[in-house]
């Protein structure tokens, strides 16, 4: 292996003290991993167990229990103790369910060599459904791929479970594949290379990744390069509500606020006048995205792909300045009231679990400033499992995301979770329901009740303030009834 493969280059993650669980989560569930700096072993077998139970190593532990110093020591078994490229893998891959977390931390850095080389399966994923061909259907099915087990068997296992959303994959010989698969194994190999990217640590340094959903390896080093290395099992996933608020007409009113930056941001950026008179776009329910490419549309500009990446970089810098200008939000009614009410109760219950996100068409520097200025604490939104609208051009692909971030945490089938969004517009509860979540319909911003009833939400309230009743039907555990 090689840095200079690697696709998506050489990169300088940004760093988190281990003491920084909350950012740290919040990339590990939404992004696949988290990078980690000041970190030595004690703080490491810290970290681990906040997440979960460590594993017991195989080979040998470190004073602190169920810390691998992974170094050169050819005595033991695996070639992660050599010098050598350790390729493309992920760890346990053979075992029925494989350690969930990979926490690591350099402890000594190498001569030379030693990057390690990382590449997020669901990149890796949608390249190969983009081949056109059986490739996929060979991944995804395990007749064509088996694994070593613990018991020294080779078991047919997918190399992508769609079931439990499970990538395992090895560059050994605990991997077996079928010859469809070995026919295209170069076309893989290339596909996996291209969705790499590296990371040169220094010492202290490391990072947690999801062991179902990365694969990592390593270049070969000369000198004492040291790793410390812990697997964690996750704990069993626990009932769990997950609330996702829009902001615009449901937590807050910012409409002079919104149109004065966007519009005046966009006209910078083509360098003509566009404005809400001038442009006849819907701007309710939509994502900064989804509107950008419309009103790009409308009037006609062209390199819309140059556009919007100028404008995701600056529209938060016009936000700050229409800000500044006097405009500002203000809550919705019944917003601070129920907001209380969730944190009194998110407090106070063990199950289910309650966790309150985001779902919103704006981008997450601005929807924060928005909550901000409305005087709304945004410490209680769970920003690992939100979604915001300059990554997603329509209002679907937004709850998708958000439902994808929360199977990362509660299970692929999301069995014991139930996810509720909280919108004004017909187009959350039309998304909503299409993403199988249930939908409180709020007619604090632009449209009626019975606008909103007729597309049969689960609740049609005229502001949130009036869907606590429907809400706390929810946080009931439920209770199962046995013997005669």
């Amino acid at each position: 292996m090689n840095t200079e493969n690697c696709g998506q280059g050489i990169q300088e993650p940004t760093f988190h003290h281990p003491s920084n669980i909350k950012a740290i989560k919040e990339n590990f569930y939404s992004k696949g991993i988290a990078f980690i700096e000041g970190c030595d072993e004690k703080a490491l077998a810290e970290l681990a167990r906040k997440f979960g139970s460590i594993v017991k190593p195989r080979n040998e532990s470190t004073s602190c229990s169920g810390i691998s110093n992974i170094r050169f020591a050819p005595s033991l078994v695996g070639k992660g103790y050599s010098s050598e490229e350790l390729h493309f893998h992920t760890d346990r891959s053979g075992w029925d369910n494989p350690p969930r977390v990979l926490a690591s931390t350099l402890k000594s850095k190498s001569t030379e060599g030693g990057a390690s080389i990382l590449a997020d399966s669901v990149r890796i994923l949608k390249d190969i459904q983009e081949e056109g061909d059986d490739f996929y259907k060979l991944i995804t099915n395990s007749k064509y791929s088996s694994f070593l087990s613990e018991e020294g068997v080779l078991v047919p296992r997918p190399i992508y479970d769609e079931t439990t959303g499970l990538f395992r994959f090895r560059f050994d010989d605990s991997i077996q594949l079928s010859a469809s698969l070995v026919v295209l194994f170069p076309r893989l190999f290339e596909i996996l290379y291209r969705n790499a990217f590296a990371v040169e640590l220094q010492q202290g340094q490391g990072y947690l990744l999801d062991n179902h959903r990365f694969l990592h390896g390593r270049t070969a080093f000369t000198g004492s390069r040291e790793l410390l290395r812990a697997l964690v099992n996750l704990p069993p996933p626990q009932p769990t509500i997950n609330l996702l608020f829009d902001i615009d007409g449901t937590l807050c009113h910012s409409e002079e606020l919104s149109i004065d930056a966007f519009y005046t941001c966009v006209t910078d950026i083509v360098g003509k006048p566009i404005s809400h008179a001038n442009t006849s776009v819907n701007l309710h329910g939509r994502t900064d995205l989804g509107l950008l490419h419309d009103i790009l549309d409308y009037h006609g500009v062209q390199s819309k792909s140059c556009v919007a990446e100028k404008f995701l970089e600056t529209h938060p810098l016009y936000m700050q300045k229409s800000l500044n200008k006097g405009l500002f939000a203000i809550t919705c009614p019944g917003v601070a009231e129920t907001l209380e009410w969730l944190t009194r109760k998110k407090e106070a219950l063990t199950t289910p679990v309650i966790r309150i996100g985001l779902m919103t068409g704006n981008s997450k520097h601005n929807a924060l400033l928005k909550l901000k200025s409305a005087g709304i604490n945004t410490e209680i939104f769970d920003l690992a499992v939100s979604s915001f609208g300059d990554a997603h051009i329509d209002r679907l692909s937004l709850i998708k995301d958000s439902m994808t971030k929360i199977r990362a945490r509660d299970g692929r089938d999301l069995p014991m979770s139930k996810t509720i969004v909280i919108g004004d517009t017909p187009l959350d509860v039309e998304c909503a329901k299409k993403a199988g979540c249930a939908v409180v319909a709020v007619a604090s911003g632009n449209y009626a009740v019975d606008d909103l009833a007729v597309l049969e939400p689960d609740s049609a309230v005229p502001h949130i303030g009036e869907a606590q009743a429907f809400l706390q039907s929810h946080f009931i555990p439920s209770i199962t009834v046995t013997g005669p």
